[in-house]
């Protein structure tokens, strides 16, 4: 023991602390030292007290406790190492390497070197720097720096040897060099340009890609301020990027420069900052030339107001020009006359499509010869033109319309033919006929329409119509009125065909009025006056209720799959009970709601939020929706993404010039191909040949209709014909075989969009890369986490690491790339970029035995690094009071089991913390205790607030210690409890002290201070323990005491702020359908299924599937678990998907035929850094853990070599819980 020199003592303090320390069965020795005259403290210890050497197992010296490596080193052997060197050294105790020499650990060349640094330590005050290599005992090869002293060791001369493990480093340096030539490559080769900026503008680096796109040579830019290369409008935008830049954030522009030789370029641009050292020093550019798409965008755009076949102004460029002219001048004159070629249909039938096409060319070439410099023609679709005629007098409007039908009356060359045609023509002006747009288009076409049925080749005007009693506007819509009254309404219906399995899948019906003078009206004659007037929604009510109700009839006829459309007009859309409406027609007709498809137009979306809230209602009803004449508005593209569709309709102006028309056969493919990649259905109307069949068909359309099938049929004549429809198709186009493969080819590739989509979509990021020509390039990388980073995907795809992060990042991550390359499973790294810290999993993907990818799975872990470092933090203040309490602290989850023990378990009642974890709390309480402490805990569970208890609890020894006790839950941020954490401590002797105080009033007084204080100050005591061993280390302040009197004050709340330091990480929960995800995830893993001919099979036995859930993270790991099951079977197999109930919980199985897993290897899954390395066992398995245990559930994994893997998740089943539902804890 050692001596002890108190100087300045009170003497009742010294006794009070003898007492103290007798009680507790230890003798704590001060020596302190205080100079009141000086200022100084000192303590003189010699180097075997300052290593803890004697003894040599003595525990908490500094020695211990640093890092680095020290041994001393004394004739030729080791006579001391602490457990840093011990550990480095390949051992396991300190045994194993004393009396070792260093030679025994270094090449004889290392070791001649130390010893000559060995004569250069000549006196106790020099030392002496090295660095060598070195072998453990366990064959690992390390590079280590040091300092060599020679010191005074057990009375003799030793040298004290401090070295620490720079081998990593040494290797990254190696990496760094390696790597720089990479970098350099990528950055020339690169076919974006790739550039750099300092803070003034002026270019610092190009790649050739910049010399290729601009013109320019490298020296020349390297010579300019990006401003000179720029065109004048785009400057101040680009100066914008170029500050927002220099202020750290990314930035995305276009940009139009101007090359060497004038010519425009216009660019995509990335601009990000530069950042050395903490400082932005310039900026990175990325520029892609997109001046092709924009091309091809402006193309698009121009189309949209032209018509593809004659190059005409269309109906949205007439209606345009109408709008301004009426709104510029209300005194113009306008005068609009419709066109229609009389026997169109007929030449168009039988001389074919094309010569069709070449007459409406030469007819649009006269009609504009006919026009003066003001007047302008258009063609609205078919055979329709419009002729807008300005400030033009009744005789001069007579006069054109003459010319005009002059004119077309001559007859047409086409190829070999004589062509003859005539026009009908209508007319009506402003503002006579009309002050609207719409009224002025629809009197002309009426007017056009009724100059037909006198006769044709003649023109009427509107005017002129109106003083016929039974045709004028007024007469119609008075007739329309009792039409509703008198139900002179009948339904058509045209079949609709399904291209894939050319069966007839549903109709569309179509409303026309069976006038009792005018016969049967098409809705031309009579739509446009229903919506002016109002009478279109009891119109469209009868036709949603008799269409609900045919198609009913139709299914119990044994036509149970067809599918009713129809057309929902912008007024009707419009009413506030049209939900209401749709819902009595499905409930009084009986049919089930996704036999009714609407068809809406782009009209109808010029108030866009109420037409996403009106459509997702009726969506909820379990209709269908489906966009007409889809292609017609410029806006549909920009609104698609918004609404709640399944189905767009092509409308019948791109379908009929598909054989003459290149740009048509462009946009249906476009078209098409969107649909089907934002997950719709497309449907073509205005199928006229067989040709326009077999393009539909070979592009993947799904459905069809029009009069190469079918016209509109009324009844059930549709029926009747039903064979002969499909026949039709099945002769006309394509082969069964053709037809299959080509379906099977896009479901395949859906399938991979939805898997890149799920990718994107996820909460952590994803990324594969490969190595080619010695470099690491990325092959995908997407994910949310991955513009937390500031990065993009492009700026990643096809790029290495030097690309896209600073070269010290890079160096650390290409150690574990190349490790997962060269096929080690599971290889794991953590990483930050831009202040986000995420954790990766990496694992190579094998192809015939040979490694050709890697992909990662990352998640983001900055709020737990965070929490780590205000951890850390916290704790260099409080750790050595917190490793030498007395108190017992442990967690106990609300099943009563043990989750975690302090180590001061062990010191108090006998047992280690790791017998103590996964038992339950009560196992060794006291009998008759037992009832009290299991209500008490109840109570804790019930009130969620703190209780304490006393209990007795057996010691393996056989005696029984007295326990007080104090539980404290923890919970959420929803106030649920999420585990209860206990703090205990021996009372025994206490409260024996108490018994005997009880019974004698003979003690003197220090003997009753010593047994009241022993209690309270014993946790305080041990804290001045901490301090006692810097004092030893000589490190003596006046600071220190002030410290331990405060702590006294604190000790409690400190150990509960250490208890409550780390918050589990947040979830998006909503409630998820596990049915419905589960079968998402066989859709999007069922073309890598079938190509490795593996089998999925569901089994729904759950009848509650619902969870609180974030989708995308759990959707994430059963991605990953199918994946690997599916690796698993390289020789095919099936997957077993199972739900099922047990114990409140929700089991989902999945279980595979596949290599199955080692029992040793099952046991450690999901331990952290755990590297697994046989194949088919867990992609992201540890992200997978650690995103089923957020989500409270639990992973289970069984496996039997060669036979097959099942791993169960659990997750509790969400239901709504009342006040009180807190199940309790119930023991027997």
């Amino acid at each position: 023991m050692q001596g002890m020199f108190f100087q300045h003592l009170d003497p009742m303090l010294l006794t009070l602390a003898i007492a103290v320390c007798f009680v507790i069965g230890t003798l704590i020795v001060l020596f302190i030292y205080r100079s009141t005259h000086s200022g100084r403290n000192s303590i003189n210890l010699s180097f075997h007290e300052k290593l803890g050497a004697n003894p040599p197992h003595h525990s908490g010296s500094l020695a211990d406790l640093t890092p680095n490596a020290i041994v001393v080193y004394q004739h030729g052997k080791l006579v001391y190492a602490n457990p840093a060197a011990v550990a480095g050294l390949g051992a396991s105790i300190m045994e194993e390497v004393l009396h070792k020499s260093l030679s025994d650990f270094t090449h004889p060349k290392d070791y001649q070197k130390f010893k000559s640094l060995k004569e250069k330590v000549s006196g106790k005050s020099d030392k002496v720097q090295f660095d060598m290599n070195i072998t453990a005992l366990s064959g690992r090869e390390l590079f280590i720096e040091g300092t060599i002293a020679q010191i005074d060791y057990a009375d003799d001369r030793a040298y004290l040897i401090i070295a620490r493990d720079i081998t990593e480093k040494m290797q990254l340096q190696k990496t760094l060099v390696e790597n720089k030539q990479k970098y350099k490559s990528l950055f020339e080769y690169n076919t974006d340009a790739v550039y750099s900026i300092d803070i003034n503008g002026t270019f610092t680096s190009v790649n050739n890609a910049c010399e290729t796109i601009s013109g320019f040579s490298r020296e020349e830019l390297l010579a300019k301020s990006f401003t000179e290369v720029i065109k004048e409008e785009c400057i101040d935008r680009c100066v914008q990027a170029f500050k927002n830049s220099l202020n750290g954030k990314v930035d995305q522009l276009e940009a139009v420069i101007i090359g060497k030789n004038g010519q425009e370029v216009i660019l995509d641009v990335t601009s990000l900052p530069i950042v050395v050292d903490g400082q932005i020093i310039g900026i990175y550019g990325i520029g892609k030339d997109i001046t092709e798409q924009k091309e091809a965008e402006h193309y698009i755009a121009h189309m949209a107001f032209h018509d593809s076949l004659t190059g005409l102004p269309n109906r949205r460029m007439l209606v345009k020009l109408m709008l301004q002219i009426l709104k510029q001048d209300e005194q113009a004159k306008m005068t609009i006359c419709s066109i229609d070629l009389d026997r169109f249909k007929v030449i168009n039938d039988t001389m074919g499509h094309s010569i069709g096409d070449l007459l409406l060319l030469h007819v649009s070439e006269r009609l504009k010869k006919c026009l003066s410099e003001n007047d302008q023609v258009f063609r609205l679709g078919g055979d329709e033109f419009v002729v807008m005629l300005m400030d033009s007098d009744r005789a001069g409007i007579s006069a054109m319309a003459q010319k005009l039908m002059e004119a077309l009356n001559k007859p047409f060359k086409v190829e070999e033919y004589d062509v003859y045609t005539s026009p009908s023509i209508g007319i009506s002006t402003y503002p006579e006929d009309g002050d609207t747009v719409e009224a002025l288009l629809k009197h002309a076409d009426f007017a056009m329409h009724h100059a037909k049925k006198e006769g044709k080749n003649t023109y009427r005007y509107y005017s002129a119509i109106e003083k016929n009693e039974y045709l004028n506007p007024m007469k119609l819509e008075m007739d329309l009125h009792k039409a509703v009254e008198r139900n002179e309404f009948v339904l058509h219906y045209q079949p609709k065909i399904n291209l894939k399995s050319r069966k007839i899948e549903g109709v569309e019906a179509l409303v026309r009025w069976n006038h009792p003078k005018l016969g049967l009206l098409h809705p031309a004659s009579f739509i446009s006056i229903a919506e002016e007037t109002g009478l279109i929604l009891p119109i469209g009510k009868w036709v949603l209720d008799n269409a609900c109700q045919a198609n009913k009839a139709w299914h119990d006829q044994g036509y149970s799959h067809i599918v009713i459309s129809i057309n929902i007009s912008a007024r009707q859309f419009s009413q506030t009970k049209i939900v209401e409406m749709v819902k009595e027609a499905l409930k009084e007709s009986g049919l089930e709601p996704k036999f009714l498809e609407m068809e809406i137009t782009e009209s109808m979306t010029s108030c866009m939020n109420r037409a996403v809230k009106v459509l997702k209602e009726l969506k909820e009803l379990g209709i269908l929706i489906s966009v007409d004449d889809f292609g017609t508005g410029f806006s549909s593209l920009n609104y698609l993404k918004e609404l709640p569709v399944d189905s767009l309709k092509i409308d019948r102006s791109f379908v009929r010039d598909l054989q003459t028309n290149p740009r048509n056969e462009t946009i249906v493919k476009t078209i098409i191909s969107m649909a089907h990649n934002l997950g719709l259905q497309v449907i073509a109307e205005g199928i006229e040949s067989r040709e326009q069949l077999l393009f539909l068909q070979q592009h993947l359309c799904d459905c069809g209709q029009g009069y190469f099938f079918s016209g509109p049929m009324s009844g059930d004549d549709w029926i009747l014909k039903t064979c002969e429809i499909e026949q039709k198709m099945i002769d006309k186009g394509l082969s069964q075989d053709l037809n299959e493969r080509k379906w099977y080819e896009e479901t395949l590739r859906l399938a991979r969009l939805e898997l890149q989509e799920t990718v994107r979509m996820q909460q952590g990021m994803t990324f594969k890369f490969k190595k080619e020509n010695g470099r690491f390039l990325h092959t995908l990388c997407d994910g949310e986490l991955l513009y937390r980073l500031g990065l993009t995907p492009e700026m990643v795809i096809g790029k290495e690491l030097y690309d896209f992060m600073p070269h010290q990042m890079t160096q650390e991550k290409l150690e574990p790339y190349e490790r997962a390359w060269q096929g080690e499973e599971d290889v794991t790294y953590e990483g930050e970029v831009n202040g986000v810290n995420y954790f990766a999993a990496l694992s190579p993907i094998w192809r015939n035995g040979k490694v050709v990818e890697v992909i990662a799975s990352c998640v983001d872990i900055t709020e737990r690094k965070n929490i780590e470092k205000a951890l850390i933090k916290s704790e260099e203040k409080y750790r050595l009071i917190a490793e030498n309490m007395t108190d017992m602290i442990a967690m106990v989850d609300g099943s009563g089991k043990i989750v975690y023990a302090s180590p001061s378990h062990e010191v108090v009642l006998g047992i280690s913390p790791g017998e103590m974890e996964g038992e339950c709390a009560f196992d060794r309480v006291h009998p008759g205790d037992m009832d009290n402490v299991i209500n008490t805990f109840n109570e804790i569970i019930q009130a969620k607030e703190s209780r304490q208890a006393e209990y007795h609890y057996h010691h393996p020894a056989g005696n029984w210690l007295l326990i007080e006790a104090t539980g404290i839950p923890i919970l959420d941020e929803n106030e649920e409890l999420i585990n209860i954490v206990t703090v205990s401590r021996d009372i025994t002797d206490k409260r024996r002290a108490e018994e005997l105080l009880w019974k004698s009033e003979k003690l003197s007084v220090v003997g009753e201070l010593a047994a009241g204080v022993a209690h309270e100050i014993r946790n305080p005591i041990t804290s001045i323990k901490g301090f006692v061993q810097l004092f030893q280390q000589g490190l003596v302040k006046d600071e220190y005491f002030d410290v331990i009197l405060d702590e006294f004050d604190r000790l409690e709340e400190i150990i509960k702020e250490f208890l409550t330091l780390a918050k589990p990480q947040a979830v998006e929960l909503k409630e998820t359908d596990m049915h419905v995800l589960l079968g998402t995830l066989g859709k999007i893993i069922e073309s890598e299924a079938l190509l490795k001919n593996v089998d999925i099979e569901f089994y729904e036995y759950a009848s509650n599937p619902r969870v609180l859930c974030d989708s995308n993270q759990i959707k994430q790991v059963f991605i990953n678990l199918l994946k690997n099951s599916i690796d698993a079977m390289p020789d095919g197999g099936t997957i077993q998907i199972t739900t099922f109930h047990d114990k409140g919980e929700l089991v989902i199985s999945v279980k595979d035929t596949g290599i199955g897993i080692s029992k040793e290897r099952i046991d450690r899954l999901g331990e952290p850094f755990y590297s697994n390395k046989e194949k088919g066992t867990g992609l992201g398995l540890m992200v997978s853990f650690r995103i089923i245990k957020e989500h409270n559930g639990t992973i289970q994994i069984k496996s039997e070599l060669n036979k097959g893997t099942t791993v169960e998740i659990r997750l509790p089943v969400h239901k709504k819980q009342t006040v009180g539902s807190q199940s309790l804890v119930h023991f027997q």
